[in-house]
């Protein structure tokens, strides 16, 4: 039931962004080799992603620097750890496989990976600016 009230939030703020003329997606860095159609598919699943991102991981990730949020960078070690859900106590109950099915958990993980990078690691939970 809370998977599907968050699904329904991202996808009409995603809707109300786009009616507004105002898409806000992220950008992304796709390795040169990748052919164009290849970069259009992964562009949305990195969409989807992100508004996955927004719903379930956000709240306590993103990082305030400037009056501005950011998604912080994360390793692909980290990232491994969330797809086994491992990667604290706390995100074994809040990443479930109930409360983040593995299909979004892989969109997410998709979304981050290709995110354009911000220079704000995620380290032991929480994100360290490494643009000193």
């Amino acid at each position: 039931m809370r998977k599907a009230i968050l699904i329904g939030i991202a996808t009409g703020m995603l809707a109300l962004q786009c009616l507004a003329g105002k898409k806000k997606h992220a950008t992304y860095e796709f390795p040169p080799e990748m052919s164009q159609a290849v970069r259009d598919q992964y562009t949305v699943l990195c969409e989807k992603g992100e508004a996955l991102y927004q719903v379930s991981c956000a709240k306590c990730h993103n990082e305030k620097k400037g009056g501005k949020l950011i998604i912080p960078d994360f390793t692909q070690e980290q990232l491994g750890a969330y797809s086994i859900r491992v990667a604290n106590a706390q995100h074994e109950e809040m990443v479930s496989e109930m409360m983040v099915p593995a299909d979004e958990l892989t969109l997410i993980s998709t979304f981050l990976t290709y995110k354009t990078k911000s220079g704000i690691l995620m380290n032991g939970g929480k994100a360290n600016d490494v643009k000193k």
